[in-house]
């Protein structure tokens, strides 16, 4: 039976989890460090912005900036996500070289999560279940399945992560809306339609005070039964730490924090025309399309969301449609042959977004 190291850390707020993602996803890699699940709680709250979210329209940044609340952006799909003192997360970091792992992360978040939903039903005798595309939903007192975790998963060349939350005590829903833009589209495959209605938590519908190993030791014994793997307490390595002191300045920087930001482009020329269309794909992440067109040319589009693609490192099938998109004439089909040729490069995913509809978008958007 394969071993995996189990780290517990309580030294980073989940903004910070930023530095320690990208570490631990190249030392399993590498080869350094066996296949580990790390177990996170936070001692102050704190936003990590996703890979794809737009800082600019997907947070209120003068708050958090006001409360002291800090943000970075994370090498992970989905939407920003709040974590506090009441929030745990688990990350997986799996070399791909696994017998178990699925072929893609859609189905290995539908295989973690089903299980670790089954398995928070069993233990606190509630109703628990696996939402695509990435959460787990519990069902409430009023009949309504709302979000007590979200989750992501990508998958590089040598190594899988896979991150599942669980917001355990009551979050101060307010501060959530306050800080977290909700678009109304976000809501469209949903049974409701605020933030403050759709995040609960599991001490509310479980009916008692939870203790947060209870949730690690779930995802623990939950993890060992599906990989059938030994899960043994281990350190964080020196190598570890080292890899983590390099790589702080880069994943923190103003730079990488504003990428999928406008303001990546600078000055805007003159003659180019700025358009926008967002939406919601049922059950799939909501986009955002910006084109920017100079006469019957596409100069820049800029693709933002609660994407989840992979993978995100050298370089991203977002980024790599954008790109090819730069400099092409307005034209549907071109730009599905464009987007269905990135698409079918090895390993590239981009969950629950056809090229054909991608295209059909991108070009709407275009000819406004």
């Amino acid at each position: 039976m394969d071993v995996w190291r189990f780290l517990e850390i309580d030294w980073l707020t989940y903004a910070e989890t930023a530095i320690y993602r990208p570490v631990l996803i190249r030392a399993v890699s590498e080869g350094i460090v066996p296949d580990t699940i790390s177990f996170f709680r936070f001692k102050r709250p704190s936003i990590a912005l996703n890979y794809f979210n737009d800082p600019e329209k997907e947070i209120n940044l003068a708050l958090c900036k006001e409360k002291n609340i800090p943000v970075f952006r994370v090498l992970s799909g989905g939407g920003p996500a709040f974590g506090d003192t009441g929030y745990v997360i688990t990350f997986m970091d799996i070399a791909r070289k696994n017998s178990k792992l699925p072929p893609d992360p859609p189905r290995m978040m539908e295989m973690v999560l089903t299980r670790m939903a089954a398995g928070i039903s069993e233990r606190f005798d509630v109703e628990c279940r696996f939402k695509p595309l990435n959460d787990i939903e519990i069902r409430c007192h009023d009949g309504v399945w709302r979000k007590v975790g979200p989750s992501s998963c990508i998958y590089e060349e040598k190594a899988v992560k896979m991150a599942s939350a669980i917001q355990v005590k009551e979050p101060d829903v307010d501060l959530i809306a306050s800080l977290i833009v909700a678009h109304p589209e976000k809501f469209a495959d949903k049974q409701v339609d605020s933030i403050q209605e759709r995040i609960t938590c599991l001490e509310k519908i479980v009916g008692r005070t939870i203790n947060f190993d209870e949730i690690r030791d779930a995802y623990k014994s939950e993890i060992e039964e599906l990989f059938e793997v030994e899960i043994v307490r281990g350190e964080f390595s020196d190598t570890e730490r080292t890899y983590y002191n390099e790589m702080r300045s880069l994943f923190t920087s103003y730079e990488y924090f504003m990428e999928r930001s406008e303001k990546k482009f600078g000055p805007i020329p003159s003659d180019v025309v700025r358009k926008t269309v967002q939406f919601k794909i049922s059950e799939g992440p909501f986009i955002r399309i910006i084109s920017f067109t100079r006469g019957d040319t596409i100069w820049e589009v800029l693709i933002s969301g609660t994407i989840h693609a992979s993978p995100l490192r050298p370089t991203s099938p977002i980024h790599e449609i954008e790109k090819s998109l730069r400099g092409q004439p307005i034209d549907q089909k071109l730009f599905e042959s464009k987007i269905a040729e990135v698409l079918s490069r090895p390993n590239f995913t981009l969950t629950k977004v056809r090229p054909e509809f991608l295209a059909k978008k991108i070009y709407e958007c275009a000819i406004q």
